[in-house]
């Protein structure tokens, strides 16, 4: 099979525990770079909120490939850019998603909105593109 017809190659329920196991990690990194951006270098939450985003995607795609849905085999370079298509979209709603949050709907605490706005675009937005688009 071509890497363009491979199916996943893990059960659908498997690669949702793997995938929030992998996001959490992912996560954490995420959330703790916009931690230190906003709390140790003053940066607004927003723009922490992207260079956090960036910091994930970087550990999520190789946890991705790796671990989550096993696709050592697909080519990386073909992995990489689709993943980085996703990412972009993925860092672009996360970003509008924590504005929205904070500054027209003022959400109590910014981590607060970021963990609703993470939550709601992990499941809706980011797992399904990995497993049938970016590590099928």
């Amino acid at each position: 099979m071509t890497s363009t017809s491979r199916k996943p190659s893990i059960p659908f329920f498997k690669s949702l525990l793997r995938y929030n196991l992998s996001a959490a990690t992912a996560t954490a990194t995420d959330f703790s770079t916009l931690a230190f951006c906003k709390e140790i270098l003053g940066i607004n939450p927003v723009i922490g909120t992207f260079i956090g985003a960036l910091a994930g995607a970087t550990v999520a795609f190789f946890l991705g490939r790796h671990w989550t849905f096993l696709n050592k085999e697909g080519k990386m370079s073909s992995q990489s850019t689709k993943f980085i298509l996703v990412v972009a979209g993925s860092i672009l709603l996360n970003t509008f998603g924590e504005y929205l949050l904070t500054e027209v709907f003022v959400v109590g605490h910014y981590m607060l909105a970021r963990i609703i706005t993470a939550a709601t675009i992990g499941i809706t937005y980011n797992f399904p593109l990995q497993r049938y688009f970016v590590f099928r």
